[in-house]
């Protein structure tokens, strides 16, 4: 095990988050369960990481009640955003592992945490790298996402 914390539900009361890296060869997983506070697991989210990198944000909440935690499956960090729901966490939308590499509903990569600001939230930046002429000499973008209330999205 990595770390945990005990956070707050809105719907299930405490709720203990572990990040745990399990050694699968020289191909380190990690993995994000969770367990209320009556016992019942959670659904995990598996991901790639690049030894041990899979940690809490700090603070790991934010007034949205969202917990995030920052991962990295080798180059560029990524950000899990672990939104509440009556079952447990809302899907952050990967449906395969080569995902870890690709953002989704939820899951960031290529991203950073900024905040919590005067609000009380994280923000999101996203980078991206147009990749032209090549990765190596295309020009590199940042995009701040906002929860809205369901997602992360650009300002209006």
């Amino acid at each position: 095990m990595l770390d945990h914390r005990d956070i707050k539900h809105p719907d299930l009361g405490e709720v203990r988050v572990f990040l745990v890296r399990r050694a699968v060869a020289l191909d380190p997983k990690g993995c994000v369960a969770a367990v209320t506070g009556n016992g019942h697991a959670l659904k995990t989210i598996d991901v790639d990481i690049y030894e041990n990198e899979l940690r809490f944000a700090t603070p790991e909440s934010d007034t949205t009640k969202n917990t995030f935690v920052i991962y990295n499956p080798g180059r560029y960090d990524g950000v899990l955003v672990l939104v509440p729901n009556k079952e447990g966490f809302e899907d952050i939308g990967w449906s395969s592992p080569e995902d870890h590499y690709r953002s989704a509903k939820l899951a960031y990569y290529s991203a950073r945490l900024v905040g919590p600001g005067g609000d009380g939230r994280y923000t999101i930046v996203k980078s991206g790298n147009s990749c032209v002429p090549s990765c190596a000499e295309g020009s590199t973008t940042n995009v701040t996402l906002h929860w809205n209330g369901h997602e992360y999205l650009p300002a209006a």
